[in-house]
């Protein structure tokens, strides 16, 4: 059986893999994640905050949502808190739970989300570089972020 399985609140921490998604690296996707940990009033969140669970409470939004936060673990910008569970991301057999551990966003990725902030980045990130992997992804993000700025720089200079 595909899909989610509940607890008996209703609630699911659990699915079953399966689904027809592609997963692609999408970079809105990405900003709209860190936008809202960003936003929160903690220095730490956890998968079941009342803002993060629409993003994956349902099967495809759930494989989209943890390919995401496997690539932005991979890439340093998330860590898990708890020595030895990365970000809560289980897998058993054909079944995947979602662990409510409690994760923060590194320097690298307030450094990351500020350089995809800038005028431009997401633009040139969802045309020119949109089938670059995800180590290119970081290394282009705080590239185009750090010409921005020194764009920047070199105008209040002059």
């Amino acid at each position: 059986m595909k899909g989610l399985q509940e607890d008996q609140q209703g609630r699911s921490n659990q699915f079953i893999l399966g689904g027809n998604c592609i997963m692609r690296i999408e970079i809105q996707y990405i900003k709209d994640f860190l936008e809202i940990v960003l936003a929160l009033d903690q220095p730490d969140f956890h998968f079941e905050h009342g803002k993060i669970r629409p993003l994956w409470d349902n099967l495809e939004k759930r494989n989209k949502f943890v390919f995401h936060m496997e690539i932005l673990e991979d890439q340093h910008i998330i860590k898990g808190l708890v020595p030895g569970k990365g970000i809560g991301v289980v897998r058993s057999g054909n079944a995947m739970e979602l662990a409510d551990i409690p994760i923060r966003v590194t320097a690298d990725g307030h450094q990351f989300y500020s350089d995809l902030s800038k005028p431009g980045v997401i633009e040139q990130m969802t045309t020119t570089f949109k089938e670059a992997g995800p180590s290119e992804v970081v290394k282009i993000v705080f590239a185009l972020g750090k010409k921005a700025l020194e764009k920047k720089l070199e105008n209040l200079i002059e």
